[in-house]
């Protein structure tokens, strides 16, 4: 079959932007719709049900990622939280952690139960699961010591953060392609660029413990991020992107886990000031903006909210009016696609990272203009 990627990313993966003009009013209807629509359907035994894009998952799952636990959290953050046993949760998300065989020795925020256990704020075991990562293999964000060295710097643990941080930068080899870690990710090896498995995610964590690594840490870090990103980006007349793996040969993705958004959301942040790290931001912005909202759906992972955090984080670091109307009109998008995803379905779909919640979050951060990425951001 031809390859039928234009450019720097696949057309048939992404569709028009909506005409609907920004407005703020629908924006909140919106929020409201999912709020409620997310608490009518909650059953405090099963918690929510699975949706029929969920492949494989049954309902009343756990995790932050595609659980109970994400919805829980986004309830919260919205003003308008449940109560629920987080023993009980977590209880759960072991049973079905096992259940994934991943990686079952790892702790995981986001697949695991250290997202579970930081809904209920700090505690001794949290504190223990979090040092379980230290004597493993780093492993990505979604499974391993990324994840965990996020959840240290949410509850203050420089020490537990310091230890990780030390054991991910020896992780780190000289690659054609820049200082990358190699992953062993369901049984193959790979040179993953992007935050969700490789090495955007692997930068996020270092990044958010800034304030917590010494002068020749912070140098080594701030050298990595400019060679591996320029040494990946691939360029053309509509912008910048990344492909999913630094040995692949040519980008398709555009969305958060793999391409140009992965890497705005995550360096906008950057605590450095470069003109060619600025250089190719922007330019991913414009690819993002180019390729338009993503058809396969309104949510936070692989959709078009979470390609318009891209945008949120533009407006933040360059304080530039046009970034923050692009999030806006990819807010508007996102509410039509899902919508329509529940007329489709007949009902919604109950998961902060790949469901409506994701999208209220997203909202939300629009009408506040401010851009604080769900549960790696903020918690």
């Amino acid at each position: 079959m031809a390859d039928k990627t234009v450019g720097l990313y696949d057309p048939a993966r992404h569709t028009p932007l909506t005409e609907a003009p920004w407005d703020r009013a629908a924006a909140q209807a919106a929020i409201d719709e999912i709020l409620a629509d997310t608490r009518a359907a909650y059953d405090a035994e099963q918690y929510w049900p699975a949706h029929p894009l969920d492949e494989g998952l049954s309902g009343g799952s756990t995790t932050l990622y595609f659980g109970a636990a994400g919805v829980f959290w986004a309830l919260r953050y919205l003003g308008q939280g449940l109560e629920f046993d987080v023993s009980k949760l977590a209880d759960r998300n072991a049973r079905e952690y096992a259940s994934f065989r991943t990686y079952p020795n790892h702790a995981s925020l986001l697949m695991g139960d250290i997202g579970v256990l930081l809904l209920g704020g700090n505690s001794e075991l949290l504190r223990q699961r979090i040092a379980n990562n230290i004597d493993l293999p780093p492993k990505e964000l979604l499974w391993g010591m990324p994840g965990t060295m996020l959840a240290a710097s949410f509850i203050g643990e420089r020490s537990l953060f310091v230890r990780q941080a030390e054991q991910l930068l020896a992780a780190f080899i000289d690659t054609p392609h820049g200082p990358l870690c190699v992953q062993e990710l369901y049984g193959e090896r790979h040179l993953y660029l992007g935050p969700a498995h490789g090495f955007a995610g692997h930068m996020l964590a270092l990044l958010r413990g800034w304030e917590w690594l010494d002068a020749a840490r912070r140098a080594w870090v701030t050298s990595a991020v400019m060679r591996t990103l320029s040494l990946n980006a691939r360029e053309s007349p509509d912008g910048v992107n990344w492909a999913a793996g630094a040995e692949d040969e040519a980008p398709r993705l555009v969305q958060w886990c793999h391409g140009a958004p992965g890497m705005a959301i995550t360096f906008a942040d950057a605590p450095f000031a470069n003109a060619e790290l600025d250089r190719l931001l922007a330019r991913a912005g414009e690819l993002i903006w180019h390729a338009g909202p993503l058809a396969k759906g309104s949510n936070l992972c692989h959709g078009t909210a979470g390609n318009g955090y891209a945008f949120l984080k533009l407006y933040g670091r360059f304080r530039e009016p046009i970034w923050l109307e692009r999030a806006r009109a990819f807010a508007m998008s996102a509410i039509e696609q899902c919508r329509a995803a529940r007329r489709t379905y007949g009902q919604g779909r109950y998961s902060l990272w790949t469901g409506d919640p994701g999208v209220a979050v997203y909202l939300h951060d629009c009408l506040r203009a401010e851009a604080r990425f769900p549960t790696i951001d903020v918690f």
